[in-house]
């Protein structure tokens, strides 16, 4: 066969992979924001099945917090940088608000990589007649390792 046959194959060979992996980032990207929004009820049976996948971020006031929150959820301030915890940035996270605010949620993106937020925060939880815990995380005792 003529070189040039073998260069066009290279080329279109190229092309095709080119237009494989620019259709598997778009699909990466869809799901990434699909994942997004978590509903309450689905987060609720992920945790009962393994705790350890999630870590809980509420941004409500301390009184809101103590009068009921997600189990393992730990209180803080909302801002642009998580401060008093330690927190993984590279797990998955769930930020929980009031109402499901998701400017609250578009404000911790940056922070936590895999951050998704609780569909109609904690007034959702609360319909669906989901287990809260009362009283307030000790974040200085999760930095020590003991769960608050």
């Amino acid at each position: 066969m003529n070189i040039r046959w073998h260069l066009f194959y290279l080329i279109l060979i190229g092309m095709l992979l080119a237009a494989l992996l620019l259709q598997g980032a778009k699909l990466q990207q869809v799901a990434l924001h699909g994942e997004r929004q978590v509903v309450a009820k689905a987060l609720y049976e992920d945790i009962r099945k393994s705790p350890e996948k999630y870590q809980v971020v509420d941004l409500r006031e301390a009184a809101e917090f103590e009068d009921g929150h997600l189990p393992q959820a730990v209180n803080l301030k909302p801002g642009p940088k998580v401060k008093g915890a330690a927190l993984d940035r590279y797990k998955r996270t769930v930020i929980v608000s009031d109402e499901g605010d998701p400017t609250l949620h578009q404000a911790l993106v940056n922070e936590f990589k895999l951050a998704a937020n609780l569909e109609g925060g904690m007034m959702q939880w609360r319909m669906s007649r989901l287990p809260e815990v009362s009283g307030l995380t000790d974040t200085e005792g999760l930095r020590r390792g003991r769960a608050g």
